[in-house]
């Protein structure tokens, strides 16, 4: 099963100066709910050397079965190109919303962890030491 890539509720891309682009619901979300699912691109695990030299490592996601975010920085196993907007959600310590892999289906779901009003930013945990200064 591949998942059905068409739920996704009303979101839109936003220059955030320079925090960057991020992504806003335009559509009020309820706690729990499907905010997209998206499919993945993989990158084997010797393609890393290559891919991880480049703008993508700010982008991907870890994608081995029992990996964490964190295990990015180490350069081994599978990673994941995300498409659609989930690759632009900004980082929180305080997110709004939430990820999970699945990982032999390869696609990638964000769900509410609280209420989102429409016009509020859209926020996940990156799970990761993060390469910048998130305040």
């Amino acid at each position: 099963m591949w998942g059905n890539s068409d739920q996704r509720k009303l979101l839109k891309v936003q220059d955030f100066g320079v925090k960057g682009r991020g992504v806003i619901a335009m559509e009020d979300i309820r706690q729990g709910e499907l905010i997209e699912r998206s499919p993945v691109l993989i990158i084997p695990h010797e393609d890393r050397p290559k891919t991880d030299a480049t703008i993508c490592f700010t982008y991907v996601f870890m994608w081995e079965p029992g990996a964490c975010e964190e295990d990015l920085y180490k350069h081994k196993g599978r990673a994941a190109i995300v498409l659609g907007y989930t690759s632009l959600l900004n980082h929180s310590y305080t997110p709004n919303a939430e990820f999970k892999h699945h990982i032999d289906e390869m696609f990638l779901d964000i769900h509410a962890v609280r209420d989102i009003k429409a016009g509020e930013e859209i926020t996940i945990d990156y799970q990761m030491t993060l390469w910048f200064d998130p305040d």
